[in-house]
């Protein structure tokens, strides 16, 4: 199946903790990398294949960098 890797700037607001003066709207800004594969619906067998090889290949990157993932 075909495999594509995009990155895109994202913004998430932050929870509200009360303690912000009124009107104030705070984000955090990140940039995130998501990997995409397009299967065919017939059985859900190559999707599922598809969905354990990107997730083998992010907990080998996670683990060559030393970061904590679950």
């Amino acid at each position: 199946p075909p495999r594509v890797v995009c990155s895109s700037t994202c913004y998430r607001a932050e929870t509200d903790t009360g303690r912000e003066p009124w009107g104030l709207y705070r984000v955090h800004q990140f940039t995130k990398v998501e990997m995409f594969g397009v299967t065919a619906a017939e059985s859900g067998a190559e999707s599922e294949g598809l969905l354990a090889e990107f997730l083998a290949l992010q907990k080998e990157m996670f683990a060559e960098l030393g970061l904590h993932f679950r």
